[in-house]
């Protein structure tokens, strides 16, 4: 809103500017009889300083969520996480995962058999649907699944739309990040989430999808994303989250925050029952 406000200032000066400099081109015809033997682009030139000086105020003013356009490194610089805090080595169903499919991962750091360091956003701005369509895509993993436990628990990409598939938790987590990648979603903004389940069920993967006010997350036990306040209500705890691009893993604070996001994402596609 504050920038809203500044911008609405700038243009409300700018319209001022632009009228007295027009009165006195126009309005005054003998400065302008003064001025009839100057170059056009020099008697432009006053209002030509008058539009780079605003353009420049304004460019200084933009927000700061600029700086996380797409094109520049994520593992540069560890990005700070209200919950998550500490480092933990990955687990090693992870890093046989990465050097298997580090190919086809852009979130596979490097050194556990990424081909490149991760570029991009680390979370999904500016889109009123990316929710939706990542649910969708959830969706179609969890439907198209035959529920089996691994018994070496092996993290893979399963195979096409509409084809059975043999698979469990973190199997679907794994092929939603590469479906949703291919379709030009950031994987700086996808990242697999550990926690433990209610009443001793053991430990499960989820999926956080970040957004420009937090985090959403797609679990294949629930239809629809649920907020961290959502899931700790029904007994979740939180353990580790993956982060793209980097070798470590972050650790969940003991008080991890159960606040509800601010405002409350829309999911556009109502065709599904909750549950």
């Amino acid at each position: 809103m504050l920038v809203h406000e500044f911008h609405h200032k700038i243009l409300t000066l700018f319209t001022v500017l632009y009228f007295v400099f027009a009165v006195h081109v126009v309005f005054l015809p003998d400065a302008l009889r003064q001025r009839q033997g100057i170059p056009l682009r020099r008697r432009l030139g006053p209002l030509a300083g008058l539009v780079m000086l605003l353009l420049a105020a304004l460019g200084a003013n933009m927000p700061m969520a600029a700086q996380a356009a797409p094109g520049g490194a994520i593992g540069a610089v560890t990005e700070t996480v209200t919950g998550w805090e500490g480092e933990m080595a990955p687990l090693p169903q992870y890093q046989a995962y990465c050097r298997t499919y580090g190919g086809r991962d852009p979130g596979c750091a490097v050194e556990l058999g990424g081909t490149a360091p991760l570029v991009g956003p680390t979370r999904l701005t500016g889109k009123q649907k990316s929710l939706s369509m990542a649910l969708h895509v959830h969706r179609q993993v969890v439907d198209d699944l035959i529920y089996r436990e691994d018994a070496e628990d092996v993290w893979q990409i399963l195979g096409s739309i509409g084809t059975g598939m043999e698979g469990d938790c973190d199997d679907v987590v794994m092929t939603t990040i590469a479906r949703l990648v291919r379709r030009g979603y950031p994987r700086g903004a996808l990242r697999a989430t550990i926690v433990q389940l209610p009443a001793d069920g053991g430990y499960h993967l989820i999926l956080a999808i970040r957004l420009g006010n937090g985090e959403m997350y797609l679990d294949d036990r629930h239809r629809w994303p649920k907020s961290a306040a959502d899931l700790q209500a029904l007994g979740y705890r939180f353990v580790a989250q993956e982060v793209p691009g980097q070798v470590s893993w972050v650790r969940a604070l003991p008080d991890f925050p159960a606040v509800p996001l601010t405002p409350a994402p829309q999911v556009a596609d109502r065709n599904l029952s909750e549950q």
